[in-house]
């Protein structure tokens, strides 16, 4: 499905009935991530997953802020007529739901934050996404998937989640990838804004999770006022595709 804005058309995943969940993905890669979740959330939940600007059918892209994606959050769910759901991102999704938890608190009945981390990057994190800008401009997205695989997934990871990893990277544009690696790299730190959450809030990890360390996970639940904290066994950075059972029943004992 899709709809026409100012910006450029969203496409998005709009399944199941009750109350809504926006689904956030992941970099570099699409709403079809949440594949593995459909089946447990849609049975009891109205579930909405859009593809980030430029990412997916999503498009043009340009570039944007972490402040501006929550702000286009917000404008896609006024017309889907959605005026709260629960939030769930993972690794740049939880980049995206912070600050529009942050603008929106009003509209975030929940909050689940999974492989992602609530401070901004060190100047070595900065100068690493830097140095990925120049490679894109220089080798295309043909670059990331050697760059990305081994880092988004766990050691020895399954061979059919690598292929499907593989087909959502080699499908987004250059220009996209570019765009959300500058965001990333620029975006505030909301470590204070933990403290400040209202909502009920889970933070969800893969134990093997190569990006974001699981103790820091851990710490990022502990201070958020009656913050719950789950490790997902046998999972890398994108714990939901790796071992969704036990996601999906993470998920699934929070929301319901």
């Amino acid at each position: 499905m899709k709809i026409q804005f100012e910006s450029g058309t969203v496409n998005y995943l709009d399944q199941g009935a009750g109350p809504a969940v926006l689904l956030i993905h992941a970099f570099p890669l699409n709403h079809t991530m949440w594949q593995p979740q459909l089946a447990t959330l849609t049975s009891r939940f109205r579930v909405i997953a859009p593809d980030v600007r430029g990412f997916g059918e999503s498009g043009p892209p340009s570039p944007w802020t972490m402040e501006e994606m929550a702000n286009n959050m917000a404008e896609f769910l006024d017309r889907l007529r959605i005026s709260e759901s629960a939030v769930v991102g993972l690794s740049m999704g939880g980049y995206i739901s912070l600050p529009y938890y942050s603008q929106y608190p009003q509209r975030v009945r929940q909050l689940v934050l999974a492989d992602t981390r609530a401070r901004a990057d060190t100047e070595t994190e900065k100068a690493a996404r830097t140095d990925m800008i120049a490679a894109l401009e220089q080798g295309g997205i043909a670059i990331l998937p050697g760059r990305m695989i081994p880092r988004l997934l766990q050691p020895d990871p399954s061979p059919d989640v690598v292929r499907l990893v593989r087909e959502m990277i080699e499908t987004t544009g250059v220009s996209a990838a570019i765009h959300a690696v500058a965001a990333m790299r620029d975006r505030a730190d909301s470590s204070t804004l933990l403290r400040r959450l209202q909502c009920p809030a889970l933070v969800i990890a893969g134990q093997n999770d190569l990006i974001t360390n699981i103790e820091e996970s851990r710490a990022m639940a502990e201070s958020i006022p009656g913050g719950r904290f789950v490790g997902i066994s046998k999972a890398g950075h994108l714990s939901n595709l790796e071992n969704p059972e036990e996601f999906n029943r993470a998920l699934a004992e929070f929301l319901l």
